[in-house]
């Protein structure tokens, strides 16, 4: 639809792998001679890796494109085969027939060995190419190198390259594949881009579409950058919306502004993260979803290469501060001991004397560690346990709905730093690391600009702004609404939730709570001033009416220690 708008032929930043569009840095013009060189080269593998979006496939068509006519190619995409099946896709590609009924994967070997002699007589060259090699099963790897043993007295008949992701690579240091690893002649890595080479690669996409002068602004392709790390599938969605979003502005340049609007409403979340577990079921799912697929999926504005010149080795939470690990880094200490009071642990870990810049390295670590688990289940494990409760024993399909059963209520969205503040709660924040995974980690304490967090298990204490380059706001945390579930209490309602605010205000004030004969159970003018006068030394909205923000005041202020809290009342 903005075509026409921007003068140009084509989408410019469409993630189809359309190789007009292929963009060559330096690091990705050798992985293209290496595949091209491995492809007329006589066996053995050749490895191609780099994580999600970084180029691989839209490398691999070009090399396909790029094959000399004497090289017959076997394209693999879904490697989740039994090595029958892989072998009989094989045998596809190439169109060698064979009996569909068979089951022998000795009789499909031999076909193929056949037709590799045949090509090979003929002057030609064969190469298979698995594509999202990293879902090969460990014995499928296995028959895979069985098929370089295919050969004559003076090459191998048949050339491997495999592609997939940097897991590809801890798979093959297996010790049971040895054999294959030894076979590899050629190794590539691909990385995100820098910061001069996403410039270059927004102009390069624009001048192929026949976009004449600078659509983005310099400030405008360092937000890309910064949102994307680099990868060129997140800055093309970034880019993509970017440019929606200029033309349903009417503008013909795009700034910071715009993408970062851009970025909020594209970076949603993949398959592998599960966003509704977040959220309640019931009358709001539909309205949640909607919502969650707007604030769910942020990148951080930390560069790949800015992480890699920090030269940080992993520093763990013992060597950090041993008091806070015997009181929290152990998550079973915590889930076990539901009568204790986190707030109350936490004051080991705030008073500890701990080095800015180590916590820096540590949290920088604990988010980048792929072994650590920081997951959804992990973290409300761990948000739940703190409220005395266990996650896995309570029922509903999310969250929400668990906490609901623990007559509970969530909280879900986008907060800053001041929010999370005021709801004075242990929250659960996504974060994306470097490497673009999320993870959920857990805040247990705020005091001034630190924080305290457990991440997967682990406890740290760092400064927030150490946090802020990962986290774009998206938290879940819980609080206690009254006994009947009443979120809202205002002037002329009647019933015991109503008892239950004078209750807490008479605790706050300091007043004797009065017997049950004696209760008053009507929302009069009286309390709706002593409502007012709670809120206004409170800083909220003075309105009379206890609403949910009014009703997390009230039990932050009861001090009771039954909620766990950020930071206790000195009164």
């Amino acid at each position: 639809m903005y075509l026409e708008f921007f003068g140009i032929s084509d989408k410019p930043f469409q993630i189809t792998p359309d190789t007009r569009f292929l963009y060559l840095t330096p690091r990705h013009r050798d992985g293209l001679a290496h595949l091209l060189y491995g492809a007329d080269e006589a066996g053995g593998f050749i490895l191609l890796t780099g994580e999600v979006g970084t180029g691989k496939t839209m490398l691999c068509r070009s090399v396909l494109e790029q094959m000399p006519e004497h090289v017959n190619v076997a394209l693999i995409l879904n490697p989740r085969q039994s090595s029958r099946e892989l072998i009989a896709s094989i045998c596809d590609e190439l169109n060698i027939p064979y009996r569909r009924s068979t089951t022998s994967l000795k009789y499909l070997v031999d076909r193929l060995n056949l037709y590799l002699l045949k090509q090979h007589a003929q002057g030609k060259r064969t190469v298979l190419v698995i594509d999202e090699a990293q879902n090969l099963r460990a014995e499928v790897l296995e028959q895979i190198r069985l098929l370089t043993n295919l050969e004559v007295a003076t090459q191998k008949l048949l050339q491997i390259i495999l592609i997939g992701q940097p897991e590809l690579q801890s798979i093959l240091a297996r010790p049971e594949l040895r054999q294959l690893t030894q076979r590899i002649t050629a190794r590539f890595h691909l990385t995100p881009l820098s910061k001069e080479e996403t410039a270059a690669y927004v102009r390069h996409r624009l001048q192929i579409v026949g976009f004449k002068g600078e659509l983005f602004t310099s400030g405008a392709i360092n937000m890309v950058h910064q949102l994307s790390g680099g990868v060129p599938r997140l800055i093309n969605n970034i880019c993509e919306r970017s440019m929606m979003g200029a033309y349903g502005e009417n503008v013909h340049r795009i700034d910071k502004s715009l993408v970062r609007k851009a970025a909020g409403e594209v970076l949603q979340p993949t398959e592998r993260f599960q966003p509704m577990q977040w959220v309640a079921g019931g009358a709001i799912a539909a309205g949640a979803a909607a919502l969650l697929l707007s604030i769910w999926g942020f990148l951080p504005r930390t560069s790949p290469e800015s992480y890699a010149n920090t030269n940080t080795e992993i520093v763990t939470t013992e060597k950090i501060n041993q008091a806070a690990t015997e009181t929290l880094a152990s998550q079973s200490v915590v889930e076990n001991d539901s009568n204790s009071n986190i707030s109350e642990k936490l004051n080991v870990i705030n008073n500890s004397p701990v080095s800015p810049e180590y916590n820096t390295a540590s949290f920088l670590n604990l988010i980048n560690d792929d072994k650590l688990r920081s997951d959804n289940t992990k973290a409300f494990t761990t948000l739940f346990s703190y409220w005395g409760l266990s996650y896995p024993e309570l029922q509903g399909d999310t969250a929400c709905e668990r906490a609901t059963s623990a007559n509970l209520s969530c909280i879900f969205g986008k907060a800053n730093w001041e929010q999370i503040r005021r709801h004075n709660r242990p929250a659960v924040l996504e974060v994306i690391n470097l490497a673009g995974k999320r993870k959920q980690i857990v805040v247990l304490a705020l005091q001034g600009n630190q924080v305290s967090l457990n991440v997967g298990g682990k406890v740290i204490t760092t400064a927030t702004k150490n946090v802020d380059p990962y986290w774009y706001g998206n938290y879940l945390l819980l609080w206690r609404p009254p006994p009947m579930g009443s979120i809202l209490l205002k002037e002329g309602l009647i019933g015991k939730d109503v008892a239950w605010l004078r209750d807490q205000l008479d605790r706050i004030e300091g007043k004797p709570i009065l017997t049950d004969e004696k209760k008053k159970l009507s929302f009069d003018p009286t309390l709706k001033w002593r409502v007012m006068e709670f809120q206004r030394v409170r800083g909220l909205d003075v309105d009379g009416v206890a609403g949910r923000e009014t009703i997390i005041e009230i039990n932050s202020a009861v001090n009771d220690r039954s909620t766990p809290l950020l930071l206790r009342q000195s009164s």
